[in-house]
């Protein structure tokens, strides 16, 4: 496996010393942070202890850039302290299974203002509410893409293709096409997009977005569930304010094979006085309502499905809202006002405070007979964000969650047996340039 890694990096340079006019830039990035975890994505019971820990990401990425051709690749190594599959008693070796290809791909510039783009790439647009780099998460996410774009003027448009399946089609030869051994939930068959941007002055602009995603009907099936998920972004940034605004539907098949009829709304804004900056958002996320048992009503889902979007930075530190499951398929409102303040020498420090409710009544499923409806609880969250410098970065923070009975139903516990779930962590990032060729 390191063999083969070292194959490809050493032909990267190669390619890169090829052409004389070419830019190259070797750049890395190592990322520990440590972690005390007491509620993060799960339902802490009064019996659990706290977990502390410690991950890391370590990233080796080569840049090539040339006249007609960018090449990109990337390395990383994402490890939890301590984790290795080959060790001693006195020392760590290796884990066999951490090291992978985060990014590798290849740009074509098809003239002054379009590009080809192939292979393993980051997408991120607008306020990353569908299509995200999720940068959160250790891993990062990538996607196996074909894009091409063209920026003119005031214009941006961008189209991706693609079409995923398993190894053991590898010189199968004919047959059929399908996942072999993943359930419909673990990967996604198909995404295409098409992203439209228009600038409106030199401090705003609006897009649209379509994304047409595919899943799986089950596992060895060559039937594939298309979803469509279409609406708009709109941004303005202003000296002393700025707004973000998203509205999405989505129509077709979800991933179960029901008839989509679901929506998204986000609304965002922010005022800069002196160094503070308050600020206050809402989401609001469909679901279905547990209470309409009409036959028109029950064959559509209504949860909307949040796709490749970011949960981490917009639904609460806590990572408790990330999928229609999370509130037993009822969706939810959530209210979030925050304010940051930005100081000379000891960085920013923000203080979110997430009001969530549920947007549709569910069933408690835990008493078939209870309906339950309004709010999920809140919860608190405290950053500090301190550039040391350009390229040392440490972030810090606290989270907890001050539940309710709904929130604990919800989540399928005993209120009784639920405990607070609260979360903390300390990170550094380094992202040093170790080379770079000028032209």
């Amino acid at each position: 496996m390191k063999a083969k890694y070292t194959i490809i990096i050493i032909a990267c340079l190669l390619l890169a010393s090829a052409e004389a006019i070419a830019q190259l830039e070797i750049s890395a990035e190592i990322r520990p942070r440590f972690e005390l975890n007491h509620g993060f994505g799960q339902v802490p019971l009064i019996t659990d202890v706290p977990t502390a820990y410690v991950t890391q990401r370590s990233r080796l990425n080569i840049s090539h850039k040339g006249e007609i051709t960018d090449l990109f690749f990337g390395l990383q190594d994402i490890r939890v302290w301590g984790d290795e599959n080959l060790a001693s008693r006195t020392s760590t070796q290796l884990n066999t299974s951490s090291l992978g290809i985060h990014q590798a791909w290849l740009r074509f510039k098809l003239g002054q203002n379009e590009y080809l783009k192939v292979g393993r790439q980051e997408f991120a647009y607008d306020d990353q509410r569908l299509l995200s780099a999720r940068n959160w998460p250790q891993y990062g996410q990538t996607y196996d893409a074909l894009l091409f774009s063209r920026s003119k003027n005031k214009w941006q448009i961008d189209l991706a293709l693609s079409y995923n399946n398993d190894a053991s089609k590898q010189g199968s030869g004919f047959g059929n096409n399908f996942f072999l051994v993943d359930p419909i939930e673990n990967r996604i068959r198909t995404l295409n997009f098409l992203y439209i941007k228009r600038n409106l002055g030199k401090n705003a602009y609006m897009s649209g977005l379509a994304i047409f995603s595919g899943y799986q009907k089950e596992r060895q099936s060559n039937t594939i569930y298309m979803m469509a998920t279409l609406g708009g972004h709109f941004s303005m940034q202003k000296r002393f304010s700025d707004f973000k605004a998203n509205y999405y539907i989505q129509r077709g098949k979800s991933q179960k094979g029901k008839d989509m009829h679901s929506y998204f709304a986000t609304a965002e804004a922010g005022w800069k006085l002196a160094r503070l900056r308050p600020g206050i958002g809402i989401d609001l996320l469909s679901g279905n309502d547990g209470t309409n048992t009409s036959p028109n009503y029950l064959n559509r889902e209504h949860s909307f499905d949040l796709l490749y979007g970011v949960r981490y930075l917009r639904h609460g530190r806590l990572n408790q809202y990330v999928l229609p499951s999370s509130t037993a398929g009822g969706g939810w409102v959530n209210l979030y006002p925050s304010l940051s303040r930005q100081t000379k020498k000891y960085g920013t420090f923000t203080a979110e405070w997430h009001f969530f409710w549920l947007h549709q009544p569910v069933i408690n499923p835990l008493n078939s007979n209870q309906v339950l409806e309004g709010s999920l609880g809140s919860e608190i969250d405290l950053i500090w964000n301190y550039n040391i410098r350009n390229n040392l970065n440490l972030n810090a923070g606290f989270a907890w969650y001050m539940a309710n009975d709904n929130f604990a139903f919800v989540k399928r516990v005993e209120p009784e047996k639920l405990a607070v779930p609260w979360f903390g962590w300390l990170m550094l990032t380094y992202k040093p340039v170790l080379f770079k060729s000028e032209k």
